[in-house]
C-alpha cells in the first residue's frame, strides 16, 4: 500500500533523534528570537545544560559588542532572503569564545507560526591551521631571506679579509683601513635592519585620528628628511585629520619612517631642491578610502627592476641595504592594507598607503533596513 507521507512512515520522535546525533550544532529559534530547541551538540558546543537553552534570546549566544548590529543583521537577511550563511565569534556559558560558521534558514509552519533554523559548525580547528599556514609562509619567506643574507655577508667579508692580507708595514694604512671600516659599517647596519625586520611584532590594531599620523610625521620625519638633505612637503586633505581608523600606530609609523628614509636616498646629492612629499587624503575605494604618498623626484626604478622592488635587499643604490620597501610592504600587508608603487627612471617614485577605516565586516558596524 503507497505511503501518502513522510508522516505516516516515520514517527516524530525518529526526526528528533536525527537532529541529535548531527554533529553540528542545530538551533530553532521563534518569531521572536527565542530559542525553542537545540540539540546535544548545540549544549556541548556552548557548554550548558539541553534545558539552559529553551526560553534563551538568540543574541546571548554572541559578544555583547555584536548583539546590536550583528545579530539583528544575521536576522534581517535570514528572514527576507530566505538564509544566512557567514563566521561569527560566539560566546560559551563559562565566557568563553569560539569561531563558528552559521547556515541559517527561515521556515513558516502555518500562517502564523515562523522561525528560524540553523546549524553551527566550529571553525577554531580551521582557523588555527590557517594561522599555522600563515606562520609555515613567514618561516618560508624567512629561509629564503637566510640565503640572500648569506650572499649579503659573504661579500664585504671577502673584501676585508683582502684587504687586511694587502695590508704592508711599509706604506700607509689609512686608505685600506678606511675601506675595511666602510665594509665593517655595512655590515652592522645589514645585521641592524635583518635584526628589526625579523623582531617584528604581530599587529597590535587600536583606534587613531589621521590627525595623529600627521602630527608624528611632522614631528619625526620632517627634521630626519632635513637632515639627509632634504626639503619636506606635507599636503593634506581638508578635514582629513578628524577621521578615524583602526591602526597599529607604531608599526605604520616604523614603516612610514622607512619610505621617507627611501625618498631622501634616491637623490644622489643633498640640497633643498630635493622635495620629499607626503600627502594625506581620500580615495574613491570603499575598502581602503584614505591614501597617505610618499613622493620624491630622485633617480627612479628601470622598468626592468619594478617587479623586484619589494624583495629584500633589492636596491640600485651602492652600499645600500635595500630593505625599505620589504619592511614597508610587511608591516602595511599584515594589518589587511595595500602598498603600491609608482616609479620612473630618473623622473622620481611615489609609494602610496592604501589604509583601511574599519577592519570590520560591514554586517557588524552598519544595521540594516528595510528597502
Amino acid at each position: 500500500m503507497p505511503m501518502k507521507n513522510c508522516q505516516e512512515a516515520y514517527p516524530p520522535s525518529l526526526y528528533g533523534n536525527l537532529l541529535q546525533i548531527v554533529h553540528d550544532a542545530i538551533i530553532v529559534i521563534n518569531r521572536e528570537h527565542a530559542i525553542i530547541f537545540a540539540n546535544r551538540r548545540a549544549a556541548q558546543m556552548f557548554a550548558m545544560e539541553l534545558n539552559q537553552f529553551l526560553g534563551l534570546p538568540f543574541a546571548s549566544l554572541f559578544m555583547a559588542d555584536d548583539r546590536d548590529i550583528l545579530v539583528p543583521n544575521i536576522l534581517h537577511l535570514t528572514t527576507h532572503d530566505g538564509e544566512f550563511e557567514g563566521e561569527c565569534m560566539l560566546l560559551r556559558r563559562d565566557n568563553t569564545t569560539f569561531q563558528g560558521l552559521i547556515a541559517a534558514s527561515a521556515f513558516q509552519l502555518d500562517k502564523n507560526i515562523a522561525g528560524i533554523a540553523m546549524t553551527i559548525h566550529d571553525i577554531t580547528e580551521m582557523k588555527a591551521i590557517q594561522q599555522t599556514l600563515s606562520e609555515s609562509e613567514r618561516l618560508f619567506f624567512l629561509g629564503r631571506m637566510l640565503d640572500d643574507i648569506s650572499h649579503q655577508i659573504r661579500n664585504p667579508v671577502m673584501v676585508i679579509g683582502g684587504l687586511c692580507k694587502r695590508l704592508d708595514v711599509k706604506e700607509s694604512y689609512a686608505r685600506r683601513i678606511d675601506a675595511i671600516q666602510r665594509e665593517a659599517s655595512y655590515l652592522e647596519a645589514l645585521l641592524d635592519s635583518i635584526n628589526s625586520f625579523i623582531r617584528l611584532p604581530k599587529p597590535c590594531l587600536r583606534h587613531n585620528t589621521i590627525a595623529e599620523i600627521i602630527e608624528a610625521a611632522e614631528t619625526n620625519f620632517k627634521d630626519m628628511a632635513t637632515e639627509l638633505g632634504c626639503t619636506w612637503q606635507g599636503k593634506y586633505e581638508e578635514g582629513i585629520g578628524e577621521e578615524s581608523l583602526i591602526i597599529d600606530m607604531d608599526l605604520i609609523l616604523k614603516a612610514l619612517e622607512a619610505l621617507v628614509v627611501n625618498a631622501c636616498e634616491s637623490y644622489s646629492t643633498p640640497g633643498p631642491e630635493n622635495m620629499v612629499t607626503f600627502a594625506v587624503g581620500r580615495s574613491s575605494d570603499p575598502t581602503w578610502p584614505f591614501t597617505i604618498t610618499i613622493r620624491d623626484q630622485g633617480c627612479g626604478i628601470s622598468p626592468e627592476y619594478t617587479s623586484h622592488i619589494f624583495s629584500q635587499f633589492f636596491t640600485n643604490k651602492t652600499k645600500h641595504i635595500g630593505m625599505g620597501l620589504t619592511f614597508a610592504k610587511k608591516i602595511v600587508e599584515e594589518q589587511m592594507d595595500r602598498i603600491e608603487v609608482q616609479s620612473r627612471y630618473a623622473e622620481g617614485t611615489a609609494v602610496f598607503i592604501h589604509l583601511a577605516k574599519e577592519r570590520r565586516r560591514p554586517i557588524r558596524t552598519t544595521l540594516l533596513e528595510d528597502e
